[in-house]
């Protein structure tokens, strides 16, 4: 019997917290609502009046080269510089010529060839194959990088 009424106490008390809960939370809430939008009235009411201000238009290439441009520092940028001058290099104790992707010889490459070159290396100049780290279309993106942003192509 007396754990019985100890169960009924038990239960009487957590229905009493768990109902004033509710009425707190949900009074919180309504306070806070209020206040968000008094808060807006507010700041909409000390805003300037002021014409809006066109902004330019974004690159369209900023974001289809974003991608690419983090994969050239991933993975050429140590050969070929941050800014593709390239030119002498000491890697893994060898010293490698590296082009310079902005120069004349390396504008009129066609695409094709870069495309080879990063697919299947340049073993003599020390160029490694990218076919096993990289997709077709990786590939292709970072060609389309590095004649948007060295080449100015």
């Amino acid at each position: 019997m007396v754990t019985k009424m100890k169960t009924v106490k038990f239960f009487k008390t957590f229905l009493t917290l768990a109902f004033a809960f509710v009425v707190i939370f949900s009074s919180c809430s309504e306070h806070a609502e209020r206040l968000t939008s008094n808060e807006k009235k507010i700041s909409e009411a000390e805003k300037p009046a002021t014409l809006p201000v066109e902004t330019p238009l974004e690159n369209p290439h900023s974001d289809e080269l974003a991608d690419a441009r983090k994969l050239f520092l991933e993975k050429c940028a140590r050969c070929h510089k941050e800014d593709g001058s390239g030119g002498k290099v000491l890697i893994d104790g060898e010293e490698l010529r590296v082009p310079n992707f902005a120069s004349e010889k390396m504008k009129k490459e066609p695409d094709k060839e870069f495309i080879e070159a990063i697919k299947n290396g340049i073993p003599d100049d020390g160029m490694p194959s990218f076919k096993k780290e990289l997709t077709e279309d990786q590939i292709k993106d970072l060609v389309k990088f590095i004649r948007k942003e060295f080449q100015k192509q």
